[in-house]
Order: structure tokens, then sequence, then C-alpha cells
């Protein structure tokens, strides 16, 4: 553990010298988080946990189901999907969340602290779905699908 933080803060200290502005979680899984540099990501360490907080979010990934952390400098700030069912990725923009790449068809939900389903969601045919959270109040939302779980904090 101690080794992947370091090299996660080596990696953060560089990053600006090479002016990229996308910093990119990925899953064992296949599953990729992009955050953009405007967000002002910071990375912080649990014992089992990766946080991460932005200047709209704070979301946790459990540590063993990290593959790595990556960079990259994308002047549009659209980031191309592979072709592969199985890399859900959830991007959060001013509120709205945008999921892609998952199987067509699937029930996403936004669940409460209570564990109660707040809103459920269908991907389209192509395994998108774009919804707001914006007239939820202020709190802690997980989002989770059959291929993809991420714990929102709104503030």
């Amino acid at each position: 553990m101690k080794r992947l933080l370091i090299c996660s803060l080596v990696a953060l200290l560089v990053c600006p010298v090479f002016s990229q502005n996308t910093l990119t979680i990925h899953q064992k899984d296949g599953q990729q988080f992009s955050f953009g540099f405007e967000d002002k990501p910071v990375i912080t360490y649990t014992e089992t946990d990766l946080v991460l907080k932005t200047t709209k979010t704070e979301l946790q990934y459990p540590l063993s189901k990290l593959s790595k952390i990556t960079f990259t400098d994308i002047d549009d700030a659209v980031i191309s999907i592979k072709d592969d069912a199985n890399s859900a990725k959830l991007v959060l923009d001013n509120y709205v969340v945008n999921i892609t790449g998952a199987k067509p068809g699937i029930s996403v939900s936004v669940i409460g602290t209570d564990g109660k389903s707040l809103a459920s969601y269908k991907t389209d045919d192509n395994g998108s779905i774009t919804f707001s959270i914006a007239e939820l109040p202020e709190g802690t939302y997980i989002i989770k699908s059959e291929s993809l779980t991420c714990k929102i904090l709104k503030k």
C-alpha cells in the first residue's frame, strides 16, 4: 500500500510539468473513471480505499479493485470508449452523470445512505445513460448497476 501511495504522489507531482489535464482511475475489472483537472481532484487513502475529492464530488474506490491511475492530455475532454461490454465508465460533470460502455438495458439506481432507491434508470441500446442528480439534496449517494458501483458525495 505504501508503494501505491508513493507512486501516486510522484505521479501527481510530475503531472503539472507535462500539462496533462485528465486523471483516470482504472479498475481491475476494466471500469474507468475520469476527472478533469479543472475540478481539482485530490487523492487520499484510507486503509482500504482510495478517496478522490473534487470541487463537486467525493468518491471512494476499494484499493483491492484498482489497477492503475493515469494522466492524459486531452484537448477537447472527450475520451474515446473501448468497444468492450465489460468496461463501463462513469463521468460526473456539473451534477450530470454519464455512463457509457455498460450492457444495454441494464438498470442503474441512485441509492441514498439509508439504502432506499431514489431513482432508477435503464441504459439505452448502446449501453449508455445520462441523468442529473442536481435535484438531490447535498449528501452521499451510491450509483449502482450490475457493472459498476460508485459512491458520490454531493456538496
